[in-house]
């Protein structure tokens, strides 16, 4: 009996101090009945850009996106002693304040509480080993860039010859993955709207890095989703470094990856302290970046470790699906927006610790881990797979020594995953803003595809090294469509293509024994802006006889030294192709063989064929006649040497054709 009484007086005694040390629970709903929202008319509570988007990608919306029930909120809201911070209309909870606990009881007991549970402590001031320990990142001045070693193949950083861009300092951490090429096509971001979501951005209101996208009012809005007030520009800087690395347009000193792009702006990470709170904190902005029409997320932050250990995301809780804001972030994958987040910078641990934090575990998340300059994995970069084994981090880029901007706007250098994953995120959003009829996971998908190891990948690299040019080249192919239909002698090719008018398409010819394939066409490209057009083209044979061998290709270049190949197509001809008097030698310039078809409309009764050299020697002579129709002749011309020689087609006495021909060094 006395043992009894002590176990309840320690319960009790746990259960007061527990209510007094944690004020900030999350409440689970069980339903959303009563809500005066429905599936079918999204638009009272989404924009028009997230049902455009939504309608894009084909994805319909579900019971997720209704927000939650009236009726409960002011329940909830009524009992004595609560407020509320926010809601989460996805996870379909609600986060409160209260020491009451008496309050608490009150909520548990109403009819569609599913559960409570404490989710932080009460709030204390900054802890710099805490903020340390969160964020691991390193921010120093920035080195000579000429001292840098770089490969052999490695462009040099600045003067860079032929791009649109001056980048300055922060070249190298675009050309590694070529975004350039992006850049110099015209795709800085334009229309992709990316919300930010970290610890604050300070200073960025009077920050030189962010004139630009200040004064074309790109910042759309911004919200404290940890103090619940309407500015983000006072509190933790760790947001800012992070947004200049996509944001930042000083030619010369810095620009980002997507300089032109939209933001949001949210803090939803309390540095002073570390609680699942903050999960909350960051679904809740996640919807708020759904419902107003974001297209990407990028976030700089991870959750494993906590000031109190009891909340831990041990590793097999890593798996993808069980953290709140892996599952919250995987849901914003489902909205359709593309979500990026740094893998983690405790890949030096021995521990548990050292893989993905959450969400970058999340199975539709792109997990960013850090390499340098050179592409060597950064030692602090967390190690994959995640809980379940699945493949993680999926890509890298730069985060060893990634020009950021300090408080003043001028370039430094930094170390952290959380500067790898907006560096490659801004470049995701350039591609997608050229091909933004494709999906967040294709888009994702070519990412991945393109990176130096997705036939190889690993714990380290994930996938590796995503080239923008490969993804833009694939996407561009995956974008074409083309059709080719022969009738005799007459063929004609039908393609859609994605095109502007800087661009032009190629076709290519190779009949019968041709040694090679020739330019027949030259196409321009049609519109200002980059989008599908349909084009046509006929070819008429001249030459050719029943059941040779003709061949197409298709080449479109999107600058004047860059193609693609983009469709090829053979077939075998029916037909004698012959128009009028006509005379055919192919290759010229000229290597071995000789190809010549001579057609006519008549009978020849006295033929002759010659090649001569310059001095006049006859070096081939072909005599006979031939009826109407193609004569196909091969001259032998290995043992000539380099120069120019006469071909002369005479009918009897009378000239029919002269071609100057070149034979080349092999």
């Amino acid at each position: 009996m006395k043992f009894l009484y002590t176990s309840i007086c320690m319960i009790l005694l746990w259960y007061t101090n527990t209510n007094a040390q944690y004020t900030k629970h999350v409440v689970q709903l069980k339903d959303k009945k009563g809500s005066p929202h429905t599936i079918l008319n999204p638009s009272s509570y989404l924009t028009s850009k997230a049902v455009l988007r939504r309608s894009r990608q084909n994805i319909a919306v579900d019971s997720t996106d209704l927000p939650i029930s009236p009726a409960y909120f002011d329940s909830i809201r009524k009992v004595p002693n609560v407020t509320i911070l926010n809601v989460s209309k996805w996870l379909n909870q609600v986060l409160i304040q209260t020491s009451d606990a008496n309050a608490l009881s009150k909520i548990n007991a109403f009819p569609f509480v599913r559960s409570s549970r404490a989710i932080a402590a009460v709030a204390r001031p900054q802890d710099d080993e805490i903020i340390n320990k969160r964020f691991r990142e390193t921010v120093t001045p920035l080195p000579d860039r000429s001292l840098i070693s770089r490969p052999n193949n490695q462009r040099q950083v600045l003067g860079i010859v032929g791009n649109t861009i001056n980048y300055g300092n922060n070249a190298r951490q675009i050309q590694i993955h070529e975004g350039e090429y992006l850049h110099n096509l015209g795709f800085t971001g334009q229309n992709i709207t990316m919300a930010f979501l970290d610890a604050g951005y300070f200073g960025y209101k009077t920050n030189p890095a962010f004139d630009s996208v200040r004064l074309q009012n790109r910042i759309l809005g911004e919200y404290d989703f940890v103090n619940n007030e309407t500015s983000v520009n006072e509190d933790h800087i760790h947001g800012m470094y992070c947004l200049s690395i996509v944001a930042s347009n000083r030619p010369g000193s810095m620009v980002g990856t997507a300089p032109h792009a939209k933001f949001w702006l949210f803090r939803t990470e309390d540095a002073a302290t570390e609680y699942p709170v903050e999960e909350q904190n960051w679904a809740v902005a996640a919807e708020f970046a759904d419902s107003a029409g974001a297209d990407m997320i990028s976030s700089s932050l991870g959750y494993a470790e906590f000031s109190d250990p009891s909340f831990n995301h041990l590793y097999p809780q890593r798996d993808g699906n069980t953290s709140l804001i892996t599952i919250a972030a995987d849901l914003a994958a489902k909205k359709g927006m593309i979500v990026m987040n740094s893998a983690g910078n405790s890949g030096g641990l021995a521990n548990q610790y050292k893989y993905v934090s959450c969400p970058a575990d999340g199975d539709s998340v792109v997990a960013v881990g850090a390499t340098d300059m050179n592409g060597n994995i950064a030692a602090f970069s967390s190690w994959g797979p995640n809980g379940a084994g699945k493949l993680k981090p999926n890509i890298v880029s730069v985060g060893q020594g990634t020009i950021i901007a300090n408080t003043a706007g001028n370039a430094t250098a930094g170390n952290g995953t959380s500067f790898s994953n907006p560096n490659i995120a801004g470049l995701i959003a350039c591609l997608w803003q050229a091909f933004p009829e494709f999906s967040n996971m294709q888009i994702i998908d070519e990412v991945q595809k393109s990176a130096h190891k997705y036939n190889n990948p690993d714990e380290r690299f994930g996938y590796g090294i995503p080239n923008f040019r490969k993804a833009f080249y694939s996407l561009l192919n995956r974008s074409f469509s083309a059709n080719i239909t022969s009738s005799g002698c007459s063929t004609t090719i039908n393609w859609t293509g994605k095109d502007t008018k800087a661009m032009k398409y190629e076709i290519e010819r190779k009949i019968g024994s041709d040694t090679g394939f020739f330019k027949i066409a030259t196409i321009n490209g049609q519109s200002d802006s980059f989008r599908l057009n349909a084009y046509s083209f006929k070819d008429v044979l001249i030459a050719g006889s029943p059941n040779e061998q003709v061949s197409y290709r298709l080449r479109q270049y999107t600058t004047a030294d860059t193609s693609v190949l983009l469709y090829s197509s053979t077939f075998l001809l029916t037909d004698i192709c012959t128009l009028g008097d006509r005379l055919i030698v192919r290759p010229n310039p000229f290597q071995n063989n000789i190809n010549l078809v001579l057609g006519t409309t008549r009978d020849v009764t006295r033929l002759s064929i010659s090649l001569t050299d310059m001095k006049g020697r006859t070096l081939y002579q072909y005599q006979g006649s031939k009826s109407s129709g193609n004569l196909y002749l091969n001259i032998p011309s290995v043992s000539l040497p380099a120069g120019i020689y006469i071909l002369t087609v005479r009918d009897s006495k009378k000239i029919m054709y002269t071609k100057k021909l070149v034979k080349q060094v092999l």
